[in-house]
């Protein structure tokens, strides 16, 4: 039960820094870029740049956890994953 739950919540985990790293790669490309290509300051940029990352990387987090966790709690996943195994059975006993 243990191993499950943590492996549950590194899968998680492993989610949230993969998207978290490409939401600042990509508002460090539309803060930095005008930056070098326009002239435009480097602490308008960096402004935008924290901006960006706290209202795209924090509503991500806080929807896609939240999302996580009302299935969780709701035990969602566990009646999604008894008709999945519940199909796949009637597939198998048909062949």
């Amino acid at each position: 039960m243990f191993k499950r739950f943590f492996s549950n919540i590194g899968g998680l985990i492993l989610i949230n820094l993969v998207v978290l790293i490409l939401i600042t790669i990509w508002a460090a490309y539309y803060s930095f870029g005008p930056m070098l290509l326009m002239g435009r300051s480097k602490a308008s940029s960096w402004d935008d740049f924290i901006w960006t990352e706290i209202i795209i990387g924090g509503g991500f987090l806080v929807l896609f956890n939240g999302y996580v966790l009302y299935r969780t709690v709701t035990g969602k996943n566990r009646e999604y994953n008894r008709k999945l195994t519940e199909e796949k059975n009637k597939r198998n006993k048909r062949k």
